[in-house]
């Protein structure tokens, strides 16, 4: 079932993709008054799959230049998509105003430019978002600094890192915690990418997401660990009067569908009754991703922290995720837990922020 599903996704995608081309290719055969429609239809598709082709396939490269097609791929696929999506809403408007369709071609092709051009200049930086978040039990209040999603690789290497790095430690955190994807190309292993990783000034704690496993994830791990970050599989650590709970990127159980699956044949649903979870002071849960939530909240966690979604990153995906995960970014309650998602302090794919923000969050939580 989950496999049937899967294929009916990819196929919906396929299906908009060439829908959109025959779109595109009749906008530039009116547009220009072409006479062979085929030449063009081609040439819309080698534009969209090849941009695709020029991120997905360079995804594990450890080549600049490589990395550099990578982005490069991504804004043209950007580009493409606000193009179709300004089209369409554009030949609304000539249905209802004649007069508009002359100035209505190179109008879509400037404002689609504008959008991937900001996009790409907002996906540059990252803000601080501050929580506070109540924790029952907690007997003095802690300072964690909360990171997900950095995908250093070909979007961004050390300086990045760097700066991040300078941030939190400018912020005095008791305890830093990195929240899966990391990195998302071999290129992030390259000597010296990761050592700043060692110039966090509080303890950091670091569970996988699923990009973190499309790499060399042995050797990712081993040089994260050599910076001095402890790497938490499926265990608990005691530290500041709470328990935090790490585990590794993995399904929420066998039966629901994961737009992202894991190859570990652990789940949550089998791994969380298995950890001996004290009931003297609170927990606090590291997953990547914001799933499993009903397993969470039956086994009696207090917070749960996540990423991976990055509220859609870009829009329109920003208007769609909520629909795909329910607990999309920010603050939420369920059942005595509370949980919160990040945006994400990086990118995936077109390196580009449009309706969202790379963020860090600095969590005060808070003693009842």
């Amino acid at each position: 079932m989950l496999m049937l599903l899967a294929i009916t996704l990819r196929l919906f995608f396929l299906g908009i993709f060439l829908a959109s081309i025959w779109y595109v290719a009749a906008w530039l055969h009116t547009l220009f008054d072409l006479k062979r429609r085929w030449p063009l239809r081609l040439g819309v598709a080698a534009w969209l799959f090849g941009s695709l082709f020029a991120m997905l396939a360079t995804a594990r490269a450890t080549s600049a230049w490589i990395g550099s097609l990578n982005v490069f791929g991504g804004y043209v696929f950007t580009l493409y998509i606000y193009l179709v999506i300004l089209l369409l809403v554009l030949h609304l408007v000539q249905l209802k105003w004649k007069q508009f369709e002359k100035w209505s071609s190179p109008v879509a092709l400037v404002i689609a430019l504008a959008l991937t051009v900001a996009g790409a200049v907002r996906a540059n930086s990252f803000s601080i978002v501050e929580t506070e978040i109540k924790l029952a039990g907690l007997k003095k209040d802690v300072l964690v600094m909360h990171i997900s999603d950095m995908h250093i690789g070909h979007h961004r290497g050390r300086a990045y890192l760097e700066e991040i790095v300078a941030e939190t430690n400018g912020h005095r955190p008791d305890v830093v915690l990195i929240n899966g994807d990391l990195v998302d190309a071999n290129a992030a292993l390259l000597p010296g990418v990761l050592s700043p990783l060692g110039q966090f000034e509080a303890p950091v704690y670091f569970v996988g997401g699923n990009h973190d496993n499309y790499v060399d994830t042995e050797r990712a791990f081993e040089l994260i660990t050599r910076h001095g970050v402890r790497i938490l599989h499926n265990e608990i650590v005691d530290l500041h009067g709470f328990q935090l709970v790490g585990l590794d990127y993995m399904n929420p159980d066998e039966d629901t569908f994961d737009m992202h699956p894991s190859h570990d044949r652990h789940t949550i649903k089998d791994v969380l009754p298995t950890l001996a979870i004290g009931k003297d002071s609170p927990t606090v849960l590291m997953h990547h991703s914001p799933v499993g939530l009903d397993y969470v909240t039956a086994r009696g966690i207090d917070l749960m922290l996540s990423g991976h979604t990055h509220a859609g990153q870009m829009f329109p995906a920003n208007l769609l995720t909520p629909f795909i995960f329910p607990l999309n970014k920010g603050l939420y309650e369920r059942d005595g837990t509370t949980f919160f998602v990040s945006q994400g302090a990086g990118t995936y794919g077109p390196r580009i922020r449009l309706g969202t923000t790379n963020e860090i969050n600095l969590i005060r939580l808070k003693a009842e």
